[in-house]
This record gives structure tokens, sequence and C-alpha cells, in this order.
């Protein structure tokens, strides 16, 4: 595997977070990692997720955000917005000189896996083309049991089913979060991997090392 997209049930479920943790434990590991959010909206001056993970790989934030809109909207809300055309071939050849120069590229969506980049193009068609093993980050609590399958049942039938779903934010308030990992891996046959909520960007080590093990290292 050379990379991986990093996707979501949802907007704001934690998908910069995971990226961040995972880009850090290879790093942490040795492996010459970058980082690609294709589109990245709601950007005012900098690209907030970029920056974040630049911060990590010390890439140019040209490398890490080729396009950027300034209302916080999907990818193609943003074009109609602002009339600016995101051309999907000059972004797969930005991605496929980035695999030239990596030993892996971690790839972060914008929103959920169904958010489009343009018109009848969204995130699952993105992995498909560029032939992405993926992961699919969720919520802990309630809600998260059909947002989950929903997803995953849509991304299956694109032929990017991803590897595993990771649940973010356990907190242990929401009674749900005690068997929502059981009835999400028994309806996807998928491995579930729970991430806690924590104070600050780094996850504890061995939490690092659950995510980095994801993706083959």
């Amino acid at each position: 595997m050379k990379a991986i997209l990093i996707t979501a049930t949802d907007t704001g479920v934690g998908k910069t977070f995971i990226s961040y943790n995972l880009v850090y434990a290879l790093k942490e590991r040795g492996v010459k990692v970058g980082y690609l959010k294709p589109v990245e909206t709601d950007v005012s001056d900098m690209p907030q997720d970029g920056s974040l993970l630049a911060s990590v790989t010390g890439q140019p934030l040209e490398e890490v955000v080729p396009v950027r809109f300034r209302l916080p909207l999907s990818p193609y809300a943003g074009t109609l917005e602002e009339g600016k055309e995101v051309s999907l071939d000059s972004l797969k050849r930005h991605y496929e000189e980035m695999l030239k120069r990596y030993d892996f590229i971690v790839v972060e969506g914008a929103g959920g896996v169904a958010v489009p980049v343009k018109r009848d193009y969204n995130y699952a068609h993105l992995a498909r083309d560029w032939s992405l093993k993926t992961l699919l980050v969720a919520r802990a609590g309630l809600g998260t049991i059909n947002h989950s399958f929903l997803s995953w049942y849509y991304m299956k039938s694109m032929d990017v089913e991803p590897i595993a779903i990771v649940m973010n934010g356990f907190e242990g308030k929401d009674v749900s979060e005690r068997t929502n990992p059981t009835i999400v891996k028994e309806l996807t046959g998928l491995k579930v991997v729970q991430i806690p909520k924590i104070e600050g960007l780094l996850l504890p080590s061995n939490y690092r090392d659950l995510l980095a093990e994801l993706v083959g290292f």
C-alpha cells in the first residue's frame, strides 16, 4: 500500500485529527510520508488543515493543498459560489508526482465520502480513480450506526470498501458508545478501531501504533 484516503461519515468527525496522528506515527517510524488535501475549503488566508499537517511533514503548502476555496462549503459548492473550477486531471497528476517522492501518502477528503468535488464526482469516485485504500472515520456516539453503515454500503457499491472504520471521540458519557463498535462491526464485517477524545492533538503512543498498523507499518 502506497497511500490511504482518510474519509468520513460526515464533516467534523475528526479526519484531520486522525490524519495528523497517522502522519506523526509514520514519521516516528522513519517513513518518508507526504500529506495531500486535494481541496480545502473555508480558507480565508492559510489553509488550517494543510498548515497543521505541513508542520509535521515539512512540505510546502502548495504541495499539501493545491486547490482552496474561501467559503465553508463542499468543493463543488465552492465552484458554484466562487466560479473557480477544479481540474480532476491536474489533481491526479499532482498526486502521481507525489507518489514518486514519498514512501507513503495520506490523502484527506473534505466532509463525508459522498461530498461532491465536482458535479457527479465525489470522494468515493476519487478513491476508485486513484486506486486508494480508505479509512472511514466515524463518530463514537449515538447516530453513528446509521451513518457508518450507509457510508460503508455506498463505498462498497463503488468498489472502494474501507480497510477499517475509525470511531473517534469516545468519552464514556453516551451509553451507545458501549455497543456501537460491536454493532457496526457486525453490520459491515470491518475492523473497528476506537479512539478516545483527548485534550490537544497528539494521541498516546499506543493509539498512534494502532493507526500505523492499519496501513501496514
